[in-house]
């Protein structure tokens, strides 16, 4: 009886058109979580590049500042210049003085902090919103609007026939800082979270693949001489004279520091530090525990605790 009850809720909601984000709602969290994980990985300027680039086209000079504000929870100020052209006097040829005017915008995220995944998911719903209203780039009062809410006005035709259209928008972030979740804004706005979805994984397949091709490491630095081998903490150096690995060796001198063991082959001397052995034709120095053998001084044996 429970069961069949269930199914005949589901299809009343399919019937009615009301969506059920369930599913999808679940699956954008986690790309939102892999998104947000992939900052170790890739590291927080390639994400944030990722996110700007991907909102280029609908964000344009402005795509760095805002999804940057976003995420720290920060005002984004965004400015809009508009020069309007000099009247011309009459009987005259000579145009006026153009006039420009710069307005300044200032959207005060709601919800502080975000992580990358939900700054990615909040652009992408008030791309879609915008969209739908003919708007692909939006100015900054639009964007406003569309994040924290406010009425955008439209005005289509020219003259008489010239029309006016209001639209009221809640604001993506408001709805967000009420404790919604992503599910029921996208079905306070009517949008679907497909999309959004399928953008985000896109987005961090190549992230991810990004940092695979790169290793996701710092390069390793090797260093060669041509008289002495070192090597600090554990490495390898290769040279004509020296070479070390947890050791040196070379005819000239050979240094290990700060590894458990090292050996040091040279004629002219051998020194190494924490605990290891020294040959050389003519002296070896161990500091810490180790032995040291040579033509000229004998065998030495030491040991500090």
């Amino acid at each position: 009886m429970k069961a069949t009850a269930m199914v005949l809720s589901i299809g009343l909601l399919a019937a009615t058109g009301v969506p059920v984000h369930g599913q999808s709602t679940t699956d954008l969290n986690t790309q939102a979580t892999t998104m947000n994980n992939l900052v170790s990985s890739a590291g927080e300027s390639n994400v944030i590049g990722k996110i700007s680039g991907d909102f280029s086209s609908f964000l344009g000079a402005d795509a760095s500042a805002v999804v940057t504000g976003l995420r720290n929870g920060t005002p984004i100020t965004l400015k809009t210049t508009t020069t309007t052209p000099g009247i011309t006097p009459p009987g005259s040829t000579t145009p006026g003085t153009p006039t420009t005017t710069t307005t300044t915008t200032i959207i005060t995220p709601p919800t502080g902090h975000m992580g990358h995944g939900n700054v990615y998911i909040t652009l992408a719903l008030a791309k879609q919103q915008l969209s739908a209203l003919g708007i692909t780039q939006p100015t900054p009062s639009q964007l406003q609007a569309a994040l924290t809410g406010g009425t955008i006005t439209q005005t289509s035709g020219t003259g008489t026939t010239a029309t006016t259209t209001a639209t009221p928008l809640d604001g993506i972030l408001t709805l967000r800082s009420q404790n919604m979740g992503w599910g029921q804004i996208a079905q306070k706005l009517g949008y679907k979270l497909g999309p959004v979805m399928s953008s985000m994984k896109s987005a961090n397949q190549q992230l991810a693949s990004q940092t695979n091709s790169t290793g996701g490491t710092a390069p390793t630095t090797t260093t060669q001489t041509n008289n002495s081998g070192i090597v600090s903490a554990g490495g390898q150096v290769h040279g004509n004279s020296g070479q070390g690995n947890s050791s040196g060796k070379g005819s000239s001198s050979g240094i290990v520091s700060a590894s458990g063991r090292g050996n040091a082959y040279g004629h002219g001397g051998g020194i190494v530090t924490g605990s290891g052995q020294s040959v050389g034709s003519t002296g070896g120095i161990v500091s810490g525990g180790g032995s040291s053998h040579g033509n000229g001084g004998g065998q030495a044996k030491g040991h500090s605790k």
